[in-house]
């Protein structure tokens, strides 16, 4: 829909609240930030050496991700005087405003104002899994490229100078080229987008179609070097398999379809153990109400997608979003890949679809007359997603309010850091879940590499390998590891006649050996 005058500036005032928005909705996550997991702190501390000029195009650990998010939490963390903590989590959910107000200008193709935005609004505020990924740093800027490669789409879609449409339609490819890089997780939107592109082209006049459609793909191209020069590798297809099936499904219709869709909550009260939270009372009401809607919006606009009687617009997102949700759906059932509760995340193009999927039904409730009843069945999916992520935050919220824990504030931390340096400890290990965390918040003064399981940045190892004083750190958070308890590490020494020192701060115990 195109705006001049007022109605521009009602659009950009509107667009400008829902980037408030959904900052404000990770508001528990901001104040409790050094609360950041070793997964993504370690996107922070590969910023700080890509500051030293450190060369890499793979996100330290890992053959599937690329540096965007660390490139993302530079430039907060050089552009903004807050702790480093703070800087890499507004990193992350920048990347999550970029994705939601894509969105919102795409909605607006089809959907008078109020719709787009509440549409928009539904992944503004989400349920923990996709909520997660938002203060998480290390993938939710691929997903906000893809997004702003559909809205530069769009854009090329309804430009009619043929300069400026194949000028969109070439960083449209790019924007997605370039996500892809981000994480291979992407390769899930890629069948949906065909399915879009597929449709975008054949509604242009001949000539133009096909210089776009090759623009498209000189974009993608470009932005698939870093991807080709790092020699990333996505997932074959013959991951797939029938025999996963039977193991994956009772995980997936228990636990991860619930979760993610907000039909059921694993709220974590320590950043580890994650009970089941069940909906009760007026909750359980919402969360009947929001997710019978999600499903009939879904099913619905699915359905009209296949019939010429909802914008053509409309049609081609709701086949992308259908095309996010379907591969998103046989990834999850038939890899193997999902292990426990968390394998959630998979399935998040699901809740990003959604907005697509419902764009033809509210189409038709539009041009019948009846949007007051489209922004009515949206605003209960939206309330519904909206408590399940608020809810999700577990320990960091107090009810509707934030809450800010120890463990968020790093005081424990800090004071740790203290003990150590004071007893002249140069370096330390304990569990991978402890150790790129207290290195990050230490800010390197004193590095602390795993003493086993994901080995992020090998440099660290043979530092703590020189080192003469060391300390062993244990923290009973932790469900599994040989790094819960230090007993059992004590009575090895006193065996081996090894002298130790203990010392305990807050909930961590550290013994410091030579």
């Amino acid at each position: 829909m195109n705006e001049t005058g007022p109605d521009r500036l009602r659009v950009l005032v509107t667009g400008v609240l829902l980037a408030l928005g959904t900052l404000l909705f990770r508001l528990p996550a901001f104040l409790n930030s050094d609360a950041a997991d070793s997964d993504i702190t370690v996107v922070g501390l590969q910023a700080w050496h890509l500051a030293r000029w450190e060369r890499s195009l793979l996100l330290w650990g890992t053959n599937y991700q690329g540096i965007t998010a660390s490139l993302a939490a530079l430039v907060l963390q050089t552009l903004l005087p807050v702790r480093p903590s703070l800087a890499l989590l507004l990193s992350s959910v920048l990347g999550h405003v970029v994705l939601v107000l894509s969105l919102f200008g795409v909605l607006r193709r089809v959907l008078p104002l109020a719709l787009a935005v509440l549409a928009a609004g539904c992944v503004a505020v989400c349920p923990e899994p996709l909520n997660y990924l938002t203060y998480s740093a290390f993938r939710i800027w691929s997903f906000a490229l893809v997004f702003l490669g559909l809205y530069l789409a769009e854009r090329a879609a309804g430009e009619f100078r043929p300069r400026w449409h194949m000028l969109f339609a070439g960083l449209a490819g790019f924007a997605v080229g370039m996500g892809y890089y981000s994480d291979l997780f992407a390769m899930q939107f890629l069948p949906g987008l065909v399915l879009y592109l597929l449709w975008w082209t054949w509604g242009a006049a001949r000539k133009p179609r096909w210089l776009a459609l090759g623009a498209v793909v000189a974009g993608f191209l470009v932005g698939s070097i870093p991807r080709f020069r790092a020699h990333m590798k996505p997932p074959a297809l013959s991951e797939l398999s029938l025999e996963q099936l039977k193991q994956v499904w009772p995980l997936f219709w228990e636990q991860c379809l619930p979760y993610v869709t907000g039909a059921k909550l694993f709220s974590s009260l320590d950043g580890f153990h994650r009970p089941e939270v069940r909906p009760e009372g007026f909750w359980f009401v919402l969360m009947v109400l929001g997710l019978g809607t999600f499903l009939l919006l879904a099913l619905a606009g699915g359905l009209i997608a296949l019939l010429p009687i909802a914008d053509r617009t409309a049609r081609r997102l709701a086949w992308c979003g259908a095309g996010w949700m379907g591969v998103s759906l046989i990834g999850f059932l038939f890899t193997g890949r999902a292990v426990d509760v968390m394998s959630a995340r998979y399935l998040v193009p699901v809740l990003l679809g959604f907005p697509l999927m419902a764009a033809p039904v509210l189409d038709r409730l539009v041009r019948s007359g009846r949007t007051a009843v489209g922004v009515a069945l949206v605003l209960l999916v939206m309330a519904h997603f909206g408590v399940a992520g608020w809810r999700g935050y577990g320990g960091w919220v107090d009810g509707a309010l934030p809450h800010v824990t120890r463990y968020g504030t790093g005081a424990d931390e800090q004071a740790l850091l203290e003990e150590l340096q004071k007893r002249g400890v140069e370096a330390a290990t304990g569990d991978y879940w402890a150790a790129y965390r207290l290195t990050f918040l230490w800010k390197e003064q004193l590095l602390m590499p795993p003493s086993y399981g994901s080995e992020r940045y090998e440099p660290y190892q043979r530092k703590f390998a020189a080192a003469r004083r060391k300390a062993l750190i244990f923290f009973p958070a932790i469900p599994v590891t040989s790094f819960k308890e230090p007993e059992s590490w004590e009575e090895r020494f006193r065996s081996e006649g090894r002298p130790y020192e203990r010392v305990t701060v807050g909930p961590y115990t550290a013994l410091i050996i030579q």
